[in-house]
């Protein structure tokens, strides 16, 4: 008797495991129909046998990293009539890229430098509209892209930000 239970417990978990090896490869010839055909129907192609899959040649986009031009910016600057205001602007550059972030940082004097003369000729009266500072942002971007290209030939700074902006 104990020679058959023996024998009913290897039936067993021989069964059982047989079926789980079945379920498994079940389960991964579905994950490998279902990626043919999701490829295939977004639009892109199984690679054939013995083919590689090239990589574009674009790089592909990364999470935004920030870069702060700590301290805030204070410029000077004079209204229609002639009467004098200040600015104190803390801005955020954006990039995809460390290398390019590292650039900005490690050129930040010219940066700053740049953008003070830039913001010293702002007309107060157009600065304090929404489409002014949007105007204010984009000459930011240019500016900084330009002094970023020029100081190191790179390029990749794809945002400026403000995060804080009092106009007086």
């Amino acid at each position: 008797m104990a020679e058959e239970a023996n024998e009913t417990q290897e039936d067993t978990s021989g069964g059982g495991m047989g079926k789980k090896l079945m379920l498994a490869g079940v389960g991964v010839a579905l994950l490998g129909a279902g990626l043919f055909a999701g490829m295939t129907f977004l639009g892109g192609e199984a690679p054939a046998e013995g083919e590689e899959v090239a990589e574009d040649a674009a790089p592909a986009s990364g999470p935004a990293i920030y870069q702060s031009l700590h301290p805030p910016l204070v410029v000077n600057f004079k209204d229609s009539v002639g009467e004098s205001h200040f600015m104190q602007i803390t801005m955020e550059v954006m990039a995809r890229d460390q290398n390019i972030i590292n650039l900005v940082r490690d050129h930040t004097p010219v940066i700053r430098n740049s953008l003070i003369l830039l913001y010293s000729g702002a007309v107060y009266e157009e600065i304090t509209t929404r489409e002014g500072k949007e105007q204010m942002l984009a000459d930011g971007l240019a500016e900084i892209q330009r002094v970023v290209e020029e100081q190191t030939g790179e390029t990749g700074v794809e945002a400026v930000y403000f995060t804080a902006l009092v106009i007086q």
